[in-house]
């Protein structure tokens, strides 16, 4: 049985849904639930069984999510796919809980907002900034009588950071900007527009893009997989029509994304582009896979041979798709496509490139991956301490290298 992924999606945004809705949840006891049917006037027992995890009386679980989970043989509960009435029980009693202990305010309380620009830690907190967006925090320094506000790093910026950080989060895990702006409206009484939330993916990129590019991986594998795909990109047209080449560089063991680049054409000039900003970031690779394409040949006599000493190998060959050699960096492709279908922003080349640099970033440094069970940036040796909320404390760490 084959689940689609954006299936998995459309569950999450139902759940959340159900949750924004009074009495479409009922508590029976701390494993007992029941939960509206969203299409008839049915209640499904929503249970927690100590070796089965999460169980629901809906067709959608019992005819299809449960015959799946049973085929992948899951030893952790935790990893078994969820119908949007359980997902909306544990967003319930995750929303109940922090009600209770008061963590959405302590969690906002980063350390490094109590620093001033001036490197003083002699801070003040001198009253709230209300807002429709919610209330802004607002800071002083004693020494040099500095003031600002809890802004994320974002300048000028009247948003309530939890706003910020939630609109991010459900943009970079799949969430089209339709849903994310009635996600935010339903949960938060905000109105936020589609062009609002892509300003804040592409500030979030131009914040931290310099710091974590800064940060050189020390345990990478040396053998870096490269290969390209064809984006479209709205308001451009040039040969291929609307469409532009996006070339991607990825590290064989660790899965670290090295470098994404935008261009109009695949030429020689194009590859060496990629393979420049390769070479700036990171060591120098022990060999380069590739598909054969005649660019990366030629881009890398100009970039990497050498006539003495240990040589880059270049693997090159049209088999390399074929043998699966390339896989790793192909499925980044294949991830970034179904990714590619709610994106919105990609008109120009600029606005693309913007978009995917921070994509790139959540990839290498907020997203787990599954496979190796930590970010790629923790595996290649690049160790922040990033704490829960990952994205914020990103953006403070970047917005305070600035300073």
């Amino acid at each position: 049985m084959v689940i689609n992924r954006k299936q998995g999606n459309m569950r999450q945004m139902k759940a959340l849904t159900i949750v924004g809705h009074n009495d479409q949840i009922k508590r029976i006891n701390a494993v007992t639930y029941k939960v509206k049917s969203q299409s008839s006037d049915n209640w499904y027992d929503t249970i927690h069984e100590y070796k089965q995890g999460w169980t629901c009386s809906c067709p959608d679980y019992v005819f299809r999510l449960s015959k799946y989970n049973k085929d992948q043989k899951y030893d952790d509960v935790e990893k078994r796919l969820q119908c949007k009435h359980i997902q909306a029980v544990l967003i319930s009693k995750e929303l109940r809980n922090k009600i209770v202990a008061n963590t959405d305010v302590k969690q906002l309380e980063a350390d490094s907002e109590l620093i001033c620009k001036c490197g003083s830690i002699n801070v003040i907190k001198i009253g709230i900034r209300h807002n429709k967006s919610g209330d802004i925090q607002r800071f002083k320094c004693k020494e040099c009588n500095r003031k600002w506000s809890d802004n994320l790093g974002f300048a000028y910026n009247k948003i309530n950071s939890k706003i910020i950080t939630v609109a991010l989060d459900l943009y970079f895990k799949g969430i089209s900007l339709r849903k994310v702006t009635e996600h935010i409206k339903l949960f938060h009484g905000i109105e936020v527009s589609h062009r609002s939330i892509l300003n804040w993916v592409q500030k979030f990129g131009e914040v931290v893009s310099p710091f974590v590019d800064s940060l050189v991986p020390k345990e990478m594998s040396g053998v870096y997989h490269v290969d390209e795909m064809m984006v479209h990109v709205r308001k451009e047209h040039h040969e291929k029509g609307h469409y532009q080449w996006l070339w991607n560089m990825m590290d064989n063991t660790t899965r670290f994304w090295i470098t994404s680049k935008v261009s109009q054409r695949r030429e020689v000039a194009d590859a060496r582009a990629v393979f420049q900003d390769a070479k700036s970031k990171t060591p120098m690779p022990i060999a380069i896979v590739h598909d054969g394409n005649q660019s990366y040949n030629e881009a890398y006599w100009k970039e990497y041979y050498i006539m003495e000493g240990k040589r880059v190998k270049n693997i090159r060959s049209v088999s390399v798709r074929h043998n699966g050699l390339n896989q790793k960096v192909e499925r980044l492709n294949g991830v970034f496509r179904d990714r590619e279908v709610v994106m919105r922003g990609m008109d120009h080349k600029e606005s693309a490139q913007k978009l995917i640099d921070a994509y790139r970033i959540h990839y290498n440094f907020i997203r787990e991956h599954g496979s190796i069970g930590k970010t790629p940036a923790e595996q290649a040796g690049i160790k922040l301490d990033l704490g829960e909320n990952k994205i914020e404390n990103l953006i403070k760490l970047a917005s305070k290298s600035h300073s």
